[in-house]
């Protein structure tokens, strides 16, 4: 079983690398062009630089960028005098990274390499911050990678993670992607897959926030802030409800609100942002329920999301 197991990891790590590959120049123009889309990619880089700036490592405290991508978050932590190690499985991705680092003037502060995040190449306790933005929604686990990415936290580090989160306020609209039309979509799959929706290649995969917060406490991380991020687009069988600027004044107006710590937008993104600690041998382990964890797991506070170039 466990090579069965392998042998799959393998082939969708194959089909994820094939996509990625093809879908480079796309990943680095999105946090430069304007939209819904690209407009909720930015306020993701710059709320995670806003959380790496609130923990004030020292300069040169070394941190690990999972899944660089295109190198707009290894950058950012650069140009914070951090020193960063960048990784990720695609080769057009550690290249369009190591570009990005150039025309940024920060070669002395990064190292890019291949690597995989189910086999970090680094050894336990190197690290004192962990970014992992593009990496969970597109395994098939998310486990593995959050035990390999706590493995390489030193006690006391930090994790900052996202995901795709289950329940999406822009979703419910839509009785394409509503999970509480999950029953019919499944009676009614082969029209739908004929008419209405093809699949093609790899995709995304959601995760249950409460799911995503017991995983976290199961590598014995310690939650700290949590924040959502992505209102939009919405759509009705997965066409836009509203004309693109509508649903970008739609999008950027709830994204304030759940800003400022509006408790029915705390969670309705479309990605949900983690900050967790790796606590110290010395410290006493907290245990807490699931009622305990929603209450532990708030927005930032507002001082902390003050806006940051990256």
């Amino acid at each position: 079983m466990p090579d069965i197991e392998h042998s799959s990891l393998a082939i969708h790590q194959r089909e994820l690398d094939a996509h990625f590959r093809e879908e480079s120049p796309f990943w680095g123009a999105i946090y430069e062009r304007e939209g819904i889309v690209e407009t909720i990619y930015q306020e993701r880089l710059r709320l995670t630089l806003a959380m790496a700036d609130g923990l004030c490592l020292p300069p040169s405290t070394r941190v690990l960028d999972v899944g660089c991508g295109a190198g707009l978050a290894t950058v950012g932590l650069a140009r914070r005098a951090l020193t960063v190690d960048a990784i990720d499985p695609v080769r057009a991705m550690t290249q369009a990274t190591r570009k990005r680092v150039a025309a940024a003037c920060v070669e002395t502060r990064v190292a890019v390499q291949e690597g995989d995040v189910h086999a970090l190449p680094f050894s336990d306790d190197t690290f004192a911050l962990v970014v992992a933005l593009g990496v969970l929604p597109w395994l098939p686990k998310i486990e593995p990678p959050l035990r390999e990415m706590t493995r390489v936290l030193h006690p006391g580090g930090y994790l900052i993670a996202a995901i795709d989160t289950y329940w999406q306020l822009r979703q419910l609209f839509d009785p394409l992607r509503n999970p509480l039309l999950h029953g019919p979509r499944r009676l009614a799959g082969p029209f739908l897959r004929r008419r209405l929706v093809p699949r093609r290649g790899v995709r995304p995969q959601v995760t249950r926030l409460r799911e995503f917060k017991r995983e976290l406490v199961a590598q014995g991380l310690e939650l700290q802030s949590g924040y959502t991020v992505g209102f939009g687009p919405f759509t009705f069988f997965n066409r836009p409800i509203l004309p693109a600027s509508a649903g970008l004044r739609l999008n950027n107006w709830l994204q304030s609100m759940a800003n400022a710590g509006t408790p029915a937008l705390s969670s309705g993104g479309s990605q949900f942002l983690v900050l967790a600690k790796k606590p110290n041998a010395a410290e006493p382990k907290g245990s807490c329920d699931s009622s305990q964890l929603d209450r532990r797991l708030q927005p930032c506070p507002r001082s902390t999301l003050r806006a940051t170039q990256p």
